[in-house]
């Protein structure tokens, strides 16, 4: 189904409203209460594999070829889906809410919601960002000064105010808007930062609003704040205190006690998230994600073999929900792998 760009806004609202406010308009006939996490059980693993959910399709609903996931501040989740160009939402136990597709869009990559309820989108085809009303109608299409390319990647994240920074990783440049969406400034991660071998890979939003760059230097992030190089976080390989990654027999339970491996580390880069005072971080053969306290403390890492396989893959795109879930998305199956996290 094609979902049209209507938006009942009025253009002077557009202009001195945040996209924060849009958004509330659509759910003020909801219920905005927020189940809080559940209570941190002190006897379990860190990481514990709840279960998997996805259909295999390019109906609504359908995972085709699932690029990115995101989380919103309920735990709903978005996949951004390049082979069916289906934008989807669904609660975070699978059951599909919304799919919508827009003519403009051509190819979706990455994928971020903002504290309102608004989606947004990447599309290196158009080299744009699509901004797309919780019903899944357009609002506006941010044209970035970069050069259309399918094979390029537009990393997207929102932070908690609502501004919003793109990563463009062939240019090796990050565009960073404002919660009204006017472009604020352009900048270059690594400028001011420690010297490093590689090409920025990957962005995400943190705490206090800052971004975080991987994929500069091997076995670190670089933090930023507004452009400016804040500190380097050197994703410590130091072996974890007894029982703080937590272990158990269940079946279901795959937190492993050992802590990131350098190797792991010194490679991954390209896909992680960062929620509260952790760090997230997908390990490049897909075979490991390994979770860091904001100062590179070591805190568990999560054997992702026993759902994704034994046999080497790419990393796979991660979220993580203010619900307490980390989420996984494995493209080859079309699913998603939900596990609870409880450090």
């Amino acid at each position: 189904m094609k979902q049209s760009s209507r938006s009942p806004i009025s253009a002077a609202a557009r202009r001195s409203w945040t996209l924060a406010s849009l958004a509330a308009i659509f759910l003020s006939g909801c219920s905005l209460g927020i189940t809080p996490a559940a209570v941190k059980n002190p006897n379990a693993p860190a990481l514990q594999f709840v279960g998997a959910w996805g259909t295999k399709g390019s109906d609504p609903g359908q995972l085709d070829q699932p690029a990115s996931i995101a989380t919103d501040a309920r735990g709903n989740v978005y996949i951004a889906d390049a082979g069916s160009q289906f934008i989807h939402k669904f609660q975070p136990g699978g059951t599909p809410l919304l799919s919508f597709q827009d003519g403009r869009l051509k190819h979706p990559q990455s994928i971020a919601v903002d504290p309102g309820g608004a989606i947004y989108v990447s599309d290196p085809v158009r080299g744009s960002v699509f901004i797309f009303l919780p019903d899944g109608s357009r609002y506006r299409e941010l044209h970035l000064s970069t050069r259309p390319n399918e094979e390029n990647t537009l990393d997207v994240t929102v932070a908690d105010d609502g501004s919003m920074s793109v990563l463009d990783v062939s240019a090796a440049k990050v565009f960073a808007f404002g919660p009204t969406l006017r472009l604020q400034h352009v900048w270059k991660p690594g400028d001011g930062a420690p010297p490093g071998p590689g090409r920025p890979r990957a962005i995400a939003a943190g705490p206090a609003d800052d971004v975080f760059v991987g994929g500069i230097s091997a076995n670190s992030l670089l933090r930023y704040d507004e452009g400016k190089f804040e500190s380097q976080i050197t994703l410590n390989p130091a072996p974890v205190p007894n029982g703080s990654a937590g272990q158990s027999s269940d079946s279901a339970s795959t937190a492993l006690s050992s802590p990131p491996s350098s190797d792991a580390s010194s490679n991954a880069a390209n896909q992680f998230a960062v929620s509260g005072n952790y760090i997230f971080l997908a390990d490049a053969d897909g075979k490991t994600l390994h979770v860091w306290t904001l100062d590179g403390t070591p805190k568990a890492d999560l054997d992702l073999s026993s759902q994704l396989g034994a046999n080497q893959h790419q990393a796979p795109p991660i979220a993580v929900s203010p619900m307490g879930d980390l989420l996984v998305l494995d493209a080859q199956q079309s699913r998603v792998l939900r596990y609870h996290i409880n450090l």
